[in-house]
């Protein structure tokens, strides 16, 4: 083996674990990666290293040595940010479970005024999120239209809101399909006011936008103000009760755990979180734009 391919080898498993870690953020699936799966940014490092060592002892061509140790390294140095970056700053929330919902106002995505006293008499999943740029938002916003039949057995229904101007909502809606309202909080007054506030995270929204596996990627990265991932279940009294934050901004609740705080929540329609609900929220997580 000479060096050419060693350093190659170390690229196509770069490629290989981003591949498989996000196909299974398109699917729905997000759960922390496993360290097999985190193994492969530093293993591909290594062997660009190493294939650009062994390269350079035998003579080998820059030209052909060179470009995949370069994208190797750039892209675990990505990888490797992205990852240092994951944590989200934790006991700034001001409310908790058995509290009743603050009362607030947003905008929606077509630019009406949002009142939450709507919201009485309404069993709602308020989602506060990171914006459209982020995949692991919509990954996790398509799961809750996926889920939209099932909880609605429950009478919740789902609405989220992120410090997205109403523009930027209103294309979020048409390209995911989403059918829940999305509610806007450019100035993030009420995400601030829930203490949900995310002082400096890693944002990458501006530049060119990709398509990677049906989800819309940045290329640009910033650091900027915004919701950190957190969800309240609301019951129709306006009580507070469920709430899930992510420690991890790539790291959700999976749909078995919202369902099942649902069916605590609300003992009346425990008897509908069978087997057949979780398989429909299954199915159509899965294959979520069928």
């Amino acid at each position: 083996m000479n060096g050419t391919i060693l350093a190659g080898s170390g690229l196509v498993a770069m490629l290989a674990g981003a591949t498989h870690y996000l196909t299974r953020v398109a699917r729905g699936d997000l759960r922390a990666p496993p360290p097999t799966l985190l193994a492969a940014v530093p293993a591909g490092a290594v062997l660009a290293v190493a294939g650009l060592a062994l390269g350079l002892s035998r003579g080998e061509s820059s030209a052909a040595l060179l470009p995949p140790v370069v994208l190797t390294l750039l892209a675990a140095g990505v990888a490797t940010a992205i990852h240092l970056q994951r944590r989200t700053p934790q006991g700034t929330l001001r409310v908790a479970v058995g509290d009743a919902l603050p009362s607030f106002r947003a905008t929606t995505s077509d630019g009406d005024a949002f009142d939450a006293r709507s919201l009485r008499g309404r069993r709602v999943l308020l989602k506060f999120y990171r914006g459209a740029w982020c995949p692991f938002c919509q990954a996790e916003l398509k799961r809750f239209d996926a889920m939209r039949d099932v909880l609605r057995r429950h009478g919740v229904e789902v609405i989220a809101l992120s410090k997205d101007a109403p523009e930027a909502a209103r294309r979020h809606r048409a390209r995911d399909g989403l059918r829940f309202p999305l509610l806007c909080d450019p100035d993030l007054t009420v995400i601030r006011q829930f203490g949900v506030e995310h002082h400096k995270a890693l944002e990458i929204s501006d530049g060119p936008r990709l398509r990677v596996f049906g989800l819309a990627m940045g290329l640009v990265p910033s650091f900027r103000a915004m919701a950190i991932p957190t969800t309240l279940l609301v019951d129709e009294h306006g009580v507070i009760r469920w709430v899930d934050q992510s420690e991890d901004y790539k790291v959700r609740a999976s749909a078995d755990r919202v369902l099942t705080a649902v069916a605590d929540a609300f003992g009346d329609a425990r008897q509908q979180l069978d087997a057949d609900a979780h398989d429909d929220v299954a199915d159509a997580v899965c294959c979520p734009t069928c």
